[in-house]
């Protein structure tokens, strides 16, 4: 992408080329086209072609602008970076204002980019159009939404809530229009004679959807408009279906619950469709497979690698349009990692590592899973690279990489370099650098942005009980071993891979460990079968943390994993679901609660429906 002090000169140079152009030239200019153009060099790691050709073309329609935004977006939500996120959301407010006005974006681009006879024929199209700026908008404040969300807090919860409110509306309103218009097409085909209600445009008897021009409407178009619409609307069912209810209460939702089956429907149909959105609904349904089905445990605390079939279907359906994309090559790691395949999992991040081709947002996301699958393989010299790298590149948290690095590893984001320097330091120590180590937990209390960002607030009270001594190579090591659990990696690791986590574990001899220790083994036996052992384990946790006023998340999340435990017997259920209300009741204001609330949530919905 190009450089900030770029940017004006930029766009200054392309709105010379659009004011150059000629009318001939832009009576042929096909934005949808374009736009889909754009879309595809973007996701085949030509993120520079696909920027310059949004910033030539993104004041002619608003599909070109919303291209231009949505490549902002793209960079600012790989990187995390704050710089990034705040200029992406800047361009979608852009956007957001343009395509809002009634008359005047349209109307000013028409009169200058139009000879007249063009102006007449796209008079004709006034409903297409209006449709689709309002989807543009929704899109906009959508994407907004998302880029909000990612502080992991409350106040980040609530303003993104409050952004999805409006593009809800926007999104309801245009997804029964056009579904109701599309309809009507369908009984002008077939022949019938019943007409739509409650569509918002006129009708003449037996005829198709019309315009406002007593235009018909071509079915090809309502399809477009309809994958554009159901991008969005999907979307936005999933992101509503995953908020803590308490989150919904504060944000004005109360009542509504967002229908993930509908989401999934929508954007299935989205990413077969001929919209500009298809390929990114098609990266939607794989994040949604790979990322968040797992994280969150949406099947269940036992179904960590339930999305990998329609991952896989959904990648090799578009490897003929995507065949060395750096993003495709990302998800294919992702679905190795869930089947426990980590060396199949390092391979595939690496090709997508290279496939980047020097883009450095691109680079780092792969260079984070590389890190992160080789930590869990206990490679600490491997994860040291990788999350150097990322503390020095990356805006995202210092605070995390330096104590990963310490431990031995390292991150990007938009959080501080709180994150990655805490990785640094895990990894140091658990290399054997007990110096280095201590040298790096030490900075990271002071690296710390944001005091109600989870992830960092808990990197930081970590570090700060070892400024005053320097931690063990044991203790270290035992703290890679609770991120992976927090992260909940260990059930895409093999037997193999975890039985080396119990000698980390056996290590253990300070008293003042032993609670996270007996939570760890129950976590580690729990995902080897030993299903004793691991209840044995995980009470001991409990009854070890007794009485302590820190480490408040131990309880928990020991509950949580002894709850799935008893999920997979009916005769056990009642336990399971009697240990996640207790969660829900009785323990507040823990690290990753926001987390571990959306997985019990997700929980007791398989028990109500198992019982039903």
């Amino acid at each position: 992408m190009a450089e900030p002090n770029k940017e004006t000169n930029e766009i200054e140079e392309a709105n010379s080329v659009s004011e150059a152009g000629s009318v001939e030239e832009l009576d042929v200019f096909d934005d949808i086209a374009v736009a889909k153009d754009g879309i595809h060099k973007l996701l085949n790691n030509q993120f520079e072609e696909s920027l310059q050709l949004f910033l030539k073309h993104k004041e002619e329609s608003p599909l070109m602008h919303a291209g231009y935004s949505f490549v902002f977006f793209m960079q600012g939500l790989m990187s995390f970076e704050e710089e990034l996120m705040d200029k992406a959301l800047k361009a979608l407010e852009e956007t957001e204002k343009k395509c809002e006005v009634s008359d005047g974006f349209v109307k000013s681009i028409r009169k200058k980019f139009s000879s007249k006879k063009k102006r007449d024929k796209m008079s004709q199209i006034s409903v297409e159009e209006r449709i689709q700026r309002q989807i543009v908008v929704g899109d906009s404040l959508l994407y907004q939404a998302i880029l909000v969300f990612t502080g992991q807090d409350i106040p980040s919860y609530i303003k993104g809530g409050w952004l999805l409110r409006k593009a809800w509306k926007i999104y309801e309103k245009i997804y029964k229009e056009v579904t109701g218009l599309r309809e009507k097409s369908k009984l002008k085909k077939s022949g019938s004679k019943s007409s739509v209600s409650d569509v918002s445009t006129t009708s003449k008897g037996s005829e198709g959807p019309i315009d406002g021009n007593d235009n018909e409407i071509p079915s090809e178009v309502l399809d477009r408009l309809q994958g554009a619409v159901n991008f969005g609307y999907g979307t936005f069912q999933i992101c509503i279906s995953m908020i803590p209810p308490k989150i919904l209460k504060v944000i004005e939702f109360l009542g509504f619950e967002g229908d993930r089956d509908v989401g999934l429907q929508c954007l299935n149909f989205a990413c077969n469709s001929d919209s500009m959105n298809a390929p990114l609904a098609t990266l939607g349904l794989l994040w949604y497979h790979t990322v968040l089905r797992p994280f969150f445990a949406l099947d269940g605390a036992n179904g960590y690698d339930a999305g990998c079939i329609e991952a896989e279907a959904l990648i090799e359906a578009k490897v003929d349009s995507f065949p060395s994309s750096c993003l495709f090559l990302f998800f294919r790691g992702r679905i190795h990692r869930l089947r426990k395949q980590t060396d199949l999992s390092l391979k595939m991040y690496s090709d997508a590592y290279k496939a980047a081709g020097g883009q450095k947002e691109l680079e780092l996301m792969c260079l984070y899973e590389i890190g992160w699958c080789s930590l869990m393989q206990l490679n600490w010299r491997e994860g040291l690279k990788a999350f150097t790298r990322l503390r020095q590149e990356t805006k995202w948290s210092k605070c995390y990489y330096t104590y990963m690095e310490a431990g031995k590893c390292h991150k990007k984001t938009k959080w501080s370099k709180c994150y990655y320097t805490y990785m640094e330091a895990v990894c140091l120590g658990g290399m054997g650098d007990i110096n280095g180590a201590f040298q790096l937990f030490k900075q990271v209390p002071g690296l710390l942005k944001k005091k109600n960002n989870q992830i960092e607030a808990y990197v930081s009270a970590r570090a700060e009980k070892m400024k005053r001594a320097q931690p063990s190579q044991e203790f270290c090591r035992l703290l890679t071993l609770e991120l992976i659990f927090l992260w909940h990696a260990l059930p895409t690791l093999t037997a193999e891979e975890l039985r080396p986590y119990l000698d980390v574990c056996d290590m253990q001899t300070d008293p003042k460990s032993l609670h996270i220790k007996a939570l760890l083994e129950g976590a580690i036996f729990n995902q080897l079968g030993e299903k004793d052992m691991a209840l044995q384990c995980l009470d001991e946790a409990i009854a070890r943390h007794s009485g302590m006023k820190d480490d408040l998340h131990i309880p928990p999340f020991a509950l949580f994993e002894m709850a799935s435990i008893h999920m997979t017997k009916p005769e056990t259920s009642s336990k399971a679901q009697a240990m996640l209300s207790e969660i829900k009741e009785k323990h507040k204001d823990y690290d990753f609660e926001n987390r571990l609330t959306v997985r019990v949530n997700n929980a007791l919905k398989q028990l109500k429906k198992a019982s039903a």
